[in-house]
């Protein structure tokens, strides 16, 4: 069957030239297991299910309606308005039968695989161009109710104030359907985030990782002070090591379709969150990603309660880092090279022949 076509794609199937199906997290996932770096097992609802979704349930019709008759002028006050209209009509619809059949089945398939009744899943959110923080991603949803509701949840959310707004200023219309993935939650007893470079100074043969108890949601979302560490790209040595505070960790509320923030022991808040054999695991990981791809990334990782090591370290999440590699791409833009140069200055000041 046609990808284009497909309200669903397993990771597996994915590659990065694939991001307009699915969002470009979701695209970079399945082109990570291609490159043999380890991923949580899932699958993603296409754009094209989304597209589906909005046009058979009136809500595309209702949108065009709104834009022409209502708030033609997109003004702040009239994108909040629109934004709150939209958001209700996508989390109040019922999902068409086949396109929620298909949803349930492969979500069956995937508690088949992973050996677990109703198995804990993140329904994250991507579109097909970056569009950071903007869209919600939703952690521990377990069983079939909860999951089709807050699949209808992050489908809305690509319709809240700041996402319309970034869509406009980038020349886009209102109009966006996205993909949603669905991977098998890790039970994280430690998350963070790499990068294959120092973001500090942007200095291109570090690795710096951080990394706190619990699920990523702390570091990603600065709940906490993580532990920072240093590694040099080539010898994988820990240069520099910052114990942070981590007074609390997010873990799964087991009663429920949620997350919830305990403390952290005063012991373990003192101690590094990793190992040296999990700090060289996860710098060889990252940079086998940099090498991919050819220029600096930021991964999101979890390290696995339930599994033995290595097979516990998993990437959840890559996206090209975007300050350093933006600057470097802006200066070689603005930086002639240096033949260029020669060509111009003999050009200016004629050539000396003998």
């Amino acid at each position: 069957m046609n990808k284009l076509t497909r309200y669903i794609l397993w990771y597996e199937e994915l590659r990065s030239e694939d991001y307009q199906l699915v969002g470009q997290k979701h695209a970079d996932l399945g082109e990570m297991l291609h490159a043999g770096i380890p991923i949580s097992p899932g699958f993603v609802i296409t754009a094209y299910a989304n597209d589906k979704f909005i046009e058979r349930t009136g809500i595309k019709s209702k949108l065009d309606m709104l834009i022409k008759e209502k708030f033609r002028e997109l003004t702040d006050n009239n994108i909040k308005g629109l934004s709150k209209i939209m958001m209700e009509e996508i989390e109040s619809a019922d999902i068409p039968s086949d396109i929620a059949d298909e949803i349930l089945e492969n979500y069956h398939l995937l508690c088949n695989k992973c050996n677990r009744e109703s198995v804990p899943v993140a329904v994250r959110s991507a579109a097909s161009i970056s569009m950071p923080g903007q869209m919600e991603t939703y952690l521990n949803i377990r069983g079939d109710k909860d999951l089709m509701r807050y699949v209808k949840k992050c489908w809305s959310t690509s319709y809240n104030v700041e996402a319309i707004h970034y869509r406009l200023n980038v020349g886009m219309g209102v109009l966006c359907n996205i993909g949603v993935g669905i991977p098998k939650m890790i039970n994280s007893r430690v998350s963070g985030i790499i990068f294959t470079l120092n973001p500090i100074n942007g200095d291109p043969s570090k690795i710096s990782i951080d990394a706190s108890y619990g699920l990523g949601e702390a570091v990603v979302s600065g709940l906490v002070t993580p532990d920072t560490y240093l590694i040099d790209k080539v010898t994988f040595d820990v240069i520099k090591t910052n114990i942070g505070s981590k007074e609390i960790k997010c873990v799964y509320n087991k009663s429920g379709s949620d997350i919830k923030r305990v403390e952290v022991d005063e012991e373990l808040r003192k101690s590094p969150a990793l190992s040296y054999q999990e700090l060289r695991y996860l710098a060889e990981a990252a940079l086998k990603i940099e090498d991919y791809y050819g220029k600096a990334y930021d991964i999101e990782f979890g390290i696995d309660e339930d599994l033995e090591f290595p097979e516990n370290v998993i990437v959840l999440q890559v996206r090209p880092e975007s300050v350093w590699n933006e600057k470097k791409m802006q200066s070689a833009k603005e930086k002639p090279s240096d033949m260029m140069n020669m060509i111009l200055n003999n050009l200016i000041k004629g050539v000396k022949t003998n």
